[in-house]
């Protein structure tokens, strides 16, 4: 079973004499157990909180009057509390770690040793949400039962109450307003009988870190007017994080608790629920009552959907309700979560303070509404100007979505295509078409139409004595360097002769000083190409070149460490030799030398490479940043190549009309199913909607990419794809400037003005997508639109809105 959430449900409900226990987690995943509810623990639990109330003597206590009252005789209370306590802890223990529980225990322990398996390095532990009915169960101190101990648990497991019913959605569905420092309010109720100046002292110990206001009664005030100004308060548009209240209170079945405001004022949380809920929406995340018998209270707040809320579930002292804040308030300090902070005061009370003020340690306890975060103050102080910076909730979804949008290959693929298909239909209508009339490069493709006029029958391979004719023709036209994207890695035995006319064609072809460029592919960064067991031809005599591309979107270039001498694309090398014909008076000879030609080629032309500007990349040329440029198929293939069906070569005599002397001329196959790399492995891709928009073609044949890139070689056209995160970090910056220009005036613009400021945002992207568009064409450089925008608009038009509807 694989553990992926760490938040587990225990509800314990006691019917009559039974207790049921259940407990679920994961995808539905749970577990019952019923046992037998001993009553001696009710008697227990009420010998204990009599000693406790009688020893924590009544009128220092932060409640109203005590049943009981104050004992009449004299009686060591200390030792009497002490001896309940322990007494009482020893059955609830038992009760706790008897055998009937065992499968709820062993369960929980195991679920904590595998969420710290799954996640070694989280700080997070499993969080037990125990939900106990009726009042009578949830006063008992379950925050003291323990795990580890007995199943040696390798993580710390939280126990954090939650109310039996909760009628309100998450706290999560409210979007918190993010604050430069937390805001905390502190009620300060009636005070007969108590010294609040300790209080005062513990929170004003959080202004380094946060913003604080006192409200509450004062001698001059009536009643009334004290309640007011609380109500006030606590609706204030600034919005709290932390609501704090000192003072007297006690339970209350159907009001949800109520507080002592003013000596006599008593307020129900109820009267005051519409500003509770008010302020919730506008960021109050905790509740704290340093007071007495809050167990009604916390189920009141968690119900209204509070995240988070501490309570004292029996009667205080004024020390001890003092003491516990003192460290409470630390732990916050010290940015401890609030669960944190209130073991961490426990733990003071039980270690330092078990003596002065024995039992204070198991009466605070944390109601959260189950899966809620727990609340922290976030560290450090940030400037206001490095806040306002900050992105806000909209802006940093719509900043992370495109940033992960752009990584995922195939996005990237579907905006790129989506761009370069734009940019042919701006070419086009704005008529920014190259004019030139010969396309460097010459297509020779073997389509349908040439395999029915050759009667060719061997198509995979391709009969080879039908390339032996392309080539024989080819020579005939001088043409001067000719690619064959094919490639001859094994011999061919149908026909048997197809090997040998081949053979013979290519060598009358060096025999007239043709250069022949071989396609070969990639295996274990080694070129395979024509096979010595066909004896075709030799490397010595021809160039060979892979034709392996990685995304047939990108010019495959050879990389600045890139050995040409081992491996090098075919495309780059028929332009290079092309080039080099008309630049280079001493090429080597086509000859049997000992040394592969790519090699002699390519040193001869490093000799002599400074002197030569118009040689192709690498040479003299690399990708700036390293950024591969994109074959551009927003030219039209008519400005690239000149497509000449193989059968027209051999049989129109208008070809010899066709400049192939200075051409490129590239022997390919056409998109015809049965040709292709391999038995029923087609050499096409799905046809780049550019090219779509130009010829209406649905695929894109090997030959026609590799012309392409022949084509952007020798013309020197690389167009540079700008990465969208780069764009989209100048979108950040220039949003949050407009943002912060628009903040300043926020209040004073009329809706017309806000209009105005929309449609010139919205005009802004739209003049930014045509100077991208015609950058293309004048500096080769491909600016990315559609996500650069969006989050440019994510930040300025929020800001356009009034601030009632922010």
């Amino acid at each position: 079973m694989k553990f992926n959430s760490h938040f587990l449900h225990l509800k314990v409900q006691k019917v009559e004499k039974i207790c049921l226990f259940a407990l679920s987690w994961g995808q539905g995943q749970n577990l019952s157990v019923q046992i037998n509810y001993p009553t001696v623990l009710s008697s227990l639990y009420e010998e204990w909180r009599r000693a406790y109330l009688n020893f924590y003597q009544s009128e220092q206590m932060r409640g109203r009057a005590i049943s009981g009252g104050i004992a009449t005789i004299k009686v060591d209370w200390h030792a009497e509390l002490v001896k309940a306590e322990t007494k009482f802890m020893f059955e609830f223990h038992r009760w706790l770690r008897s055998a009937e529980l065992y499968e709820i225990r062993a369960q929980i322990a195991k679920l904590s040793q595998e969420f710290v398996k799954a996640n070694p390095q989280t700080t997070e532990t499993v969080q037990l949400f125990l939900t106990c009915a009726p009042l009578e169960l949830a006063r008992f101190p379950w925050e003291a039962w323990e795990f580890g101990t007995e199943f040696a648990t390798t993580g710390t497991i939280r126990i954090i109450r939650a109310p039996l019913n909760i009628a309100t959605e998450s706290p999560s569905q409210y979007t918190r307003p993010q604050r430069r420092r937390a805001r905390i309010l502190a009620i300060l109720g009636d005070d007969t009988g108590l010294n609040f100046e300790a209080d005062r002292q513990a929170v004003r110990s959080l202004s380094r870190i946060a913003d604080i206001q006192f409200v509450g009664w004062q001698p001059k005030q009536t009643p009334q007017q004290a309640i007011q100004q609380i109500t006030k308060a606590i609706t204030d548009q600034q919005g709290w994080d932390i609501l704090f209240f000192a003072g007297h209170s006690n339970e209350t079945q159907m009001t949800g608790g109520e507080l002592g405001i003013a000596p006599g004022m008593s307020i129900s949380i109820s009267e005051i629920r519409s500003q509770l809920i008010a302020a919730k929406k506008l960021g109050l995340q905790v509740a704290i009552f340093n007071s007495c018998s809050g167990l009604s209270l916390a189920d009141a707040l968690i119900d209204i959907g509070f995240s988070q809320v501490v309570v004292m579930r029996e009667p205080i002292h004024n020390c001890v309700a003092q003491e516990f804040l003192v460290r409470f308030l630390q732990g916050l300090a010290k940015h401890l979560d609030v669960y944190e902070s209130m073991m961490a005061a426990r733990q003071f009370l039980r270690m330092e303070k078990s003596h002065t003020y024995p039992s204070a340690s198991l009466v605070p306890s944390l109601f959260c509404y189950p899966g809620s975060a727990l609340f922290r103050i976030n560290r450090g102080k940030l400037p206001k100007k490095l806040y306002d910076l900050l992105p806000k909730p909209i802006e940093a979804i719509a900043l992370c979505t495109s940033i992960v949008l752009s990584c995922i290959p195939p996005v990237a693929g579907q905006l790129l295509n989506g761009r370069t298909f734009v940019q042919s239909i701006y070419r086009d209508a704005t008529v920014q078409v190259p004019s030139e009339e010969d396309p460097p490069v010459a297509l020779v493709e073997i389509d349908t139409e040439s395999i029915s006029h050759g009667r060719i029958s061997q198509l995979n391979p391709i009969n080879r004595s039908y390339l032996a004719k392309l080539i024989e023709r080819l020579q005939k036209l001088n043409a001067s360097v000719v690619g064959l994207d094919v490639v001859l890695d094994t011999p061919q035995k149908d026909p048997p002769s197809g090997d040998q006319d081949l053979a013979k064609a290519v060598q009358q072809a060096v025999d007239q000083n043709t250069w022949l460029i071989i396609a070969g592919i990639l295996e274990s960064g080694r070129e395979l190409s024509i096979s010595k067991a066909t004896a075709i031809a030799s490397e010595n005599w021809t160039v060979q070149g892979y034709i392996d591309v990685v995304d047939p979107h990108f010019v495959e270039i050879p990389l600045p460490d890139q050995d040409c001498r081992q491996a090098c694309p075919m495309a780059y090398l028929m332009s290079l030799v092309h080039t080099s014909r008309s630049s280079i008076l001493d090429l080597p000879r086509l000859d049997t030398s000992k040394i592969s030609l790519r090699t002699q080629l390519l040193s001869a032309i490093e000799q002599i490479a400074p002197k030569i500007r118009d040689l192709p990349p690498p040479l003299n040329w690399y990708p700036p940043f390293g950024l591969q440029p994109i074959v551009d198929f927003s030219l039209p293939p008519d400005r690239v190549y000149q497509r000449i069906p193989a059968w027209k070569l051999l049989e129109d005599p208008e070809i010899n009309k066709s400049p192939l002397l200075s051409q490129v001329v590239l022997i390919a196959v056409g998109s015809d199913e049965r040709l292709g790399i391999a038995p029923g492995k087609a050499d096409r891709f799905d046809a780049p909607a550019a090219m779509r928009y130009w010829t209406q073609q649905s695929q894109l044949t090997g030959g026609e990419s590799l012309a392409y890139m022949t084509h952007h070689f020798l013309r020197r056209h690389f167009v540079i794809p700008i990465p969208d995160f780069w764009v989209i970090g100048v979108a950040v910056i220039l949003g949050k400037i407009t943002v912060l220009l628009l903040k300043r005036q926020q209040f004073s613009m009329s809706p017309t003005r806000r209009l105005q400021i929309r449609t010139a945002a919205i005009g802004a992207t739209a003049v930014y997508g045509v100077i991208g568009l015609q950058l293309y064409i004048w500096a080769s450089v491909l600016l990315p639109w559609l996500l650069p925008s969006l989050v440019f608009l994510a930040y300025v038009l929020p800001a356009t809105r009034r601030e009632k509807d922010v």
